[in-house]
């Protein structure tokens, strides 16, 4: 039997969880320097209680028998408008994590609806991912392109 699945907004209680989610993603993306990963926590604990704060990052949590499963959330942050978007800031959504007793039942898809509905009534023109090979094929079903970006890496 499939449990109710019920998505709520994260709150700074959730911090702990969130970073949770963010080193379980990278880790089922094969990333395995657990000191990198352990200062990655560390670093982004400050930030992300600071930016729940601000409004500036919105995550949301999929809780199945009171229990957190899943997630991911929406940064918000000041960019230059486009001749195509002429709204100054931009969307990005990160740590889409599922746990693995719970994927594959339309979790991670409610998720990124949830999202994907809030940054249309906040009035975002795109919204912006980094997809995982795991995570590619749902991006894609909900609509996403690949871009033309690119990157150098400077360490």
């Amino acid at each position: 039997m499939n449990p109710e699945i019920i998505i709520r907004e994260a709150t700074r209680d959730d911090v702990g969880q969130i970073l949770r989610h963010r080193r379980g993603m990278y880790e089922d993306m094969d990333y395995k320097d657990q000191p990198a990963l352990n200062s990655m926590v560390s670093t982004s604990e400050s930030y992300f209680l600071r930016a729940l704060a601000d409004g500036s990052y919105r995550g949301w949590l999929a809780l199945a028998e009171e229990r957190v499963v899943a997630g991911g959330g929406v940064v918000t942050s000041p960019w230059p408008s486009h001749p195509y978007d002429l709204e100054c800031r931009k969307a990005t959504i990160l740590n889409m994590y599922t746990h693995p007793d719970y994927r594959r039942r339309g979790i991670a898809r409610r998720l990124m609806k949830t999202m994907i509905e809030w940054c249309r009534k906040e009035g975002f023109d795109s919204v912006f991912l980094h997809a995982s090979e795991h995570g590619r094929p749902l991006y894609e079903s909900l609509g996403f392109k690949p871009t033309n970006e690119m990157r150098l890496k400077l360490r």
